[in-house]
């Protein structure tokens, strides 16, 4: 009886569109409905949520809809603070799922550019310009492909770094200038995940692919550490793991399953992390993942925060319609650490973390 009771509650929180308090609490500190203008999705779904440098500002990815230049997505930029002064709208790319792909998704240190899927926006001027996709920030003057091209905040090359190696840019500490890198190879043994000083042209740290088994490593506190959800090749184990880059030696990992997606603390030792659950599917070889819930973790005190259960958005699938997509609402972690941003189907809320 108890456990049915457990149960029940929990579906009870999940419809009621508040997080379900399970360890410390997420207070709400405001609710936006987004603008939906007409061409897009009914449902108007969120795929990916960055907070600004100085966590004022929210750069949300929203929609999906059909231009003669093919699909589009729109990116609107709010200002947390003053969320009734309007919503900056931009149109760029359709491909940013965050936990899926490679970065191509963020802001320079200033805030005062903000770039998604090759379209780099200055928001004082509006203005607008284009580099390759997978390009990323390093500081507010200095971008970099995943080809190892340099650009300026105008979208010229300014130079190269000859890598000779397949890169995938997973993030990018604009407090130390370094980039997380993913290195592909076709033979397991040589893939790798790497620590680079792009201006410098260095690798500052290199991890074999089995201490790598979560994928490419998130930076948190200031670009003094590095973590990643989903560690580990054991299906029913999966924490997620945070490691020193100056040392390379491990900080600490979750006691339950932190896998992906993530979100961490850009100044802060905490991140977001998925409790997923994975149950074998009888005479086959995959698993259903179910997820339990979200927390906050603090990797330098070892300490769980907050946890509670998402809900969830349900959108056409694109790439395969008729289908429908129901998946839990986007979420980022500000980068104090103080506040989880959540959004999907047209509504974005913010909460502040009191564990």
């Amino acid at each position: 009886m108890k456990h049915r009771f457990w149960g029940m509650w929990l579906f009870l929180a999940a419809l009621s569109g508040w997080p379900s308090l399970l360890d410390g609490k997420l207070v709400k500190v405001r609710e936006i409905d987004l603008e939906r203008p007409p061409g897009g999705l009914p449902g108007f779904p969120v795929f990916a949520l960055r907070f600004s440098p100085d966590g004022r500002k929210l750069a949300v990815i929203a929609d999906v809809y059909e231009t003669r230049g093919g699909r589009k997505s729109r990116l609107l930029v709010i200002d947390m603070e003053h969320p009734s002064a309007g919503i900056r709208q931009f149109e760029v790319e359709f491909g940013i799922l965050d936990g899926v792909g490679n970065l191509n998704f963020g802001w320079t240190p200033s805030g005062e550019i903000v770039y998604a899927v090759g379209t780099v926006i200055h928001l004082e001027s509006g203005t607008t310009c284009q580099v390759p996709n997978q390009t990323v920030f390093i500081d507010n003057h200095v971008a970099m492909s995943w080809r190892g091209v340099f650009y300026d905040g105008n979208c010229e090359k300014r130079g190269t770094w000859d890598v000779r190696e397949s890169w995938l840019i997973t993030d990018v500490s604009t407090d130390r200038g370094l980039l997380s890198v993913a290195k592909e190879s076709v033979r397991p043994s040589e893939q790798e995940g790497l620590i680079v000083d792009p201006l410098a042209r260095k690798v500052v740290r290199r991890w074999p692919w089995k201490d790598t088994p979560g994928g490419g490593w998130e930076f948190a506190d200031r670009g003094k550490a590095v973590c990643q959800g989903g560690a580990g090749f054991n299906v029913h184990r999966m924490p997620a793991v945070c490691r020193s880059v100056d040392t390379g030696k491990e900080i600490a990992e979750t006691r339950r399953n932190g896998d992906l997606p993530i979100a961490t603390a850009g100044r802060a030792t905490r991140i977001v992390v998925s409790d997923n659950r994975r149950k074998k599917i009888p005479f086959d070889y995959e698993y259903h993942t179910t997820l339990a819930g979200r927390y906050v973790w603090d990797f330098g005190t070892r300490q769980e925060l907050a946890r509670w259960y998402p809900e969830s958005q349900t959108y056409p699938n694109v790439l395969s319609p008729p289908k429908q997509i129901t998946e839990p609402f986007r979420f980022a972690l500000s980068p104090d650490g103080q506040y989880v941003a959540e959004g999907g189907n047209g509504v974005i809320r913010l909460y502040r973390i009191e564990p």
